[in-house]
């Protein structure tokens, strides 16, 4: 019955986990000790009602010398009877974890997956099968528990995670070895597991026993439904975390810019969660962010001083600007600059700002006739300007150093608005325009002397008058979802 039992236990843990589908190619992994060869056999139990194919990876560490061998042998010939694919690996465990300066268990972990990745790969399989079972789980949430961790560490290990599965999760050891005796396998034992040498060893050795001893309680059942209980609470932030990370999120290309205002309103619980979401799509991955960098930029948008920036792990950095929370890779310029002649009459087009400019010369008589009358709003993408004065030579372009304008209001000599003008820079500051979006705005300038910040702003200088004999429109037109193409055909 033990078989009937322990089959059926994993079967119907697979389809609730929905682990794998028809036709999948399983890469498992197997050590030789008892939990990796009853997930294989159980796995090739199953192999015909799942609908899957096996192919077994053993990795020798090189550590324990004769009995690593030992379990290579084992797992070959295993593997050989029960008629399953086998590819072998060494990895020297002792000279990996010097070099990546980790423990041996932490690098055995890493060389493992490392392999497995790769088998997968280069056969086509679908997935990777390991054997982390009940114990595993406990163990690694008190190892987490010990690190400090948070409600994410207290999970503990998932029943999937990428094209990693775990279908003997939900069983134990006793579970597992009572499978294996009942139906005559024989496995392997490590040695290396009795000792204390490594963090999970102590934990499972010494820690467990001696809190059962005292407390007279099982701390693998309570940590495993700890484990649970915190996992349904993660699935609510995280979808919690999720949804709001639309509300505040202003863009998700090159670089990631959330509202800083909008986080501010946030608890740290689901803050914390929106600056790893916002980690993962710069990065592709949740993982090299810790805990000190998510507090530091925490520290960052709730002080709100433009132009500071904390350093990230792999060369991004996050950064406020105006009320504006930045993910971007360092040193990293998105923005290009350009520069165009405006043509007198037709159409000058700027990729770089995804739009283009249309210009027409109209007499006086032209103007009225077609009923305009140079009352446009400054923000209109339709402007009147002398073309005797800004024609001959202007251009559009993006902000260069020098660049000023005398901005336009019915007010003359309005306070800050001098003969000379007012700094670009300066205007760009008392509105707040972010420095990153700043050689984004296209300008219409002649020289150093700008005529209209389009979209924003235009020139007292050089904007059309009664006396002017001949009126300058310009028409600015973004680029919609066609694209160039499409309004080129317009």
């Amino acid at each position: 019955m033990a078989q009937i039992n322990l089959l059926e236990k994993v079967k119907k843990y697979i389809e609730k986990e929905n682990l794998l589908k028809p036709g999948a190619k399983l890469i498992v992994g197997v050590s030789g000790g008892a939990d990796s060869v009853c997930l294989l056999k159980v796995l090739l139990e199953l192999k015909n009602e799942l609908d899957i194919k096996l192919l077994a990876v053993h990795v020798n560490h090189g550590l324990r010398g004769k009995e690593a061998d030992r379990d290579q042998e084992f797992v070959v010939k295993l593997c050989q009877e029960w008629s399953i694919p086998v590819k072998v690996y060494f990895v020297n465990i002792k000279k990996l974890s010097e070099k990546l300066g980790i423990s041996e268990e932490e690098a055995g972990r890493k060389a493992r997956y490392r392999i497995m990745e790769n088998v997968l790969k280069k056969t086509g399989g679908d997935l990777i099968a390991v054997a982390h079972n009940r114990e595993d789980q406990a163990e690694t949430v008190m190892m987490n528990i010990l690190r400090g961790s948070g409600i994410d560490g207290i999970c503990g290990i998932p029943a999937k995670r990428d094209r990693i599965i775990r279908p003997l999760l939900n069983v134990s050891r006793d579970e597992i070895e009572k499978y294996l005796s009942e139906n005559d396998i024989s496995f392997c034992t490590d040695s290396s597991n009795k000792g204390v040498e490594y963090t999970r060893n102590r934990i499972r050795n010494e820690l467990f026993p001696r809190i059962e001893e005292l407390f007279d309680v099982n701390p693998v059942n309570q940590l495993v439904r700890l484990s649970k209980l915190a996992s349904e609470d993660r699935e609510f932030l995280e979808d919690t975390a999720r949804r709001l990370y639309s509300n505040v999120i202003m863009s998700d290309s090159e670089e990631i810019v959330l509202s800083a205002e909008g986080l501010r309103s946030l608890s740290n619980a689901i803050l914390k969660r929106i600056i790893r979401i916002a980690w993962e799509r710069l990065s592709n991955s949740r993982k090299n962010l810790e805990a000190v960098h998510i507090d530091q930029i925490i520290a960052l948008f709730r002080n709100n001083r433009t132009g500071k920036e904390v350093h990230l792990p792999k060369g991004f950095t996050a950064s406020i600007s105006y009320d504006r929370l930045i993910f971007k890779k360092r040193g990293k310029n998105i923005s290009r600059l350009f520069s165009y002649p405006i043509k007198r009459e037709g159409r000058t087009i700027v990729h770089e700002a995804n739009g283009a400019l249309d210009s027409c010369v109209l007499s006086k008589e032209e103007f009225l006739e077609k009923g305009y009358n140079g009352n446009n709003k400054e923000s209109s993408p339709v402007q009147f300007f002398d073309f005797d004065r800004l024609g001959n030579e202007s251009e559009i372009r993006s902000r260069r150093a020098g660049d000023r304008i005398r901005p336009y209001s019915k007010a003359a000599g309005a306070k800050g608005f001098t003969v000379g003008g007012k700094k670009l820079k300066d205007y760009f500051i008392d509105k707040k325009i972010p420095v990153e979006e700043r050689d984004k705005i296209p300008l219409v300038a002649l020289g150093s002397r700008v005529a209209w910040i389009i979209g924003m702003r235009t020139s007292e200088e050089f904007r059309a008058r009664e006396d002017t004999k001949n009126i300058w429109m310009l028409s600015w037109r973004n680029f919609e979802g066609g694209g160039e193409q499409k309004y080129a055909e317009d």
